[in-house]
């Protein structure tokens, strides 16, 4: 919890620092202060514990802000995909350090843990020194800064406040699926292996999807592909969870992955579009935020599944809350330049 709540509830905070500064070494900060984690298997306090995670969790927070601002200024025209390509990144990333983190255990046991570091440490330099040349070309070729007031925020509250639900409905479902869906298929007589492998395949989908949807709304618009991915995506996943046929289980999560994550880097260079003086704050909401709200959501769901039965409340929670969220989208403004 306590990684979770700074390195999600922290981000709104480094993004007003972003938006003021827009400094390079919060970039490197990211990387630099997470990679302290490794050291976790080496403490035997758990007040040191604590301040290790807690140190942790603020270098997700300073890195995510400021590193979605620089994936649109870096984009040109291509805002849309190249958020989406950052986010697919990241999720890239967390698959590969699983990855090393598993060989050196199977390797050199947890003691070879904190070695890691090594690595996230010399991608922090690397940002911090990488990045100060095109830095200076970035801020000539952005708008100037204003400092946040009441005023300009209270202009678009209603639209971020309206997009951001649409985000927080849809990642609910998304979490929904990770969390319980092996024992709903286990629950309808299916194997342990086979919710995994479902599960996989739905974030194979998810992973490509996003990209796709980054590239759709450059030519489309953001708007329409928030609500065409919840329109696609929502009788999907009804499809999915309620069919008894492996094939059509199969094809109908892939599709509903695909259409629930292609929205995810879109609702990012949204929020940032209709907040362009506070692009990272505005980014922090629709990435920390988010998922620290839904993920909060999900012993709630847990709870009542076990009184009604989990068959009942997976499908129906992914349905009403997908429907919520197409509800909320229609009502989203179209932008200008959309």
């Amino acid at each position: 919890p306590t990684l979770a709540a700074t390195g999600a509830l922290g981000q709104p905070i480094f993004g007003m620092i972003a938006d003021k500064f827009q400094k390079n070494w919060l970039l490197a900060l990211g990387p630099i202060l997470g990679g302290l984690i490794s050291f976790a298997t080496t403490v035997n306090s758990i007040p040191v514990l604590f301040i290790l995670l807690f140190i942790a969790g603020l270098g997700s927070a300073c890195f995510h802000p400021i590193a979605s601002v620089r994936a649109v200024q870096f984009s040109g025209n291509r805002k849309g995909l190249g958020v989406s390509i950052y986010i697919a990144g990241g999720r890239l990333g967390v698959s590969l350090g699983a990855a090393m983190a598993t060989f050196v255990v199977t390797r050199f046991g947890v003691e070879g843990l904190p070695y890691t570091c090594l690595v996230v440490f010399f991608i922090g330099f690397l940002l911090f020194f990488l990045n100060l040349d095109s830095e200076q070309k970035v801020q000539e070729k952005s708008p100037k800064k204003n400092p946040i007031d009441i005023r300009s925020l209270g202009l678009v509250f209603r639209s971020l406040m309206g997009l951001w639900f649409v985000n927080y409905f849809r990642t609910v479902v998304t979490m929904s699926i990770s969390f319980y869906l092996s024992i709903y298929l286990i629950e309808k007589g299916n194997s342990f292996a086979d919710g995994g492998f479902s599960i996989s395949f739905f974030l194979f989908a998810a992973a490509i999807g996003g990209i796709f949807g980054g590239y759709l709304s450059d030519l489309f618009g953001r708007r329409s592909v928030i609500i065409f991915s919840l329109l696609i995506g929502t009788p999907c996943i009804g499809i999915s969870l309620y069919s008894n046929d492996i094939f059509f289980r199969l094809l109908f999560l892939i599709l509903a992955g695909a259409a629930f994550y292609s929205q995810m880097g879109v609702s990012v260079t949204y929020a940032q579009e209709i907040i362009p003086e506070h692009a990272a704050l505005a980014s922090s909401f629709m990435l920390g935020v988010v998922w620290f709200c839904s993920s909060l959501t999900m012993p709630l769901i847990g709870v009542i599944a076990d009184h009604f039965g989990i068959l009942i409340v997976m499908p129906v929670t992914c349905l009403i809350f997908g429907t919520l969220g197409l509800l909320l989208a229609l009502r989203l403004p179209k932008l200008e330049n959309f």
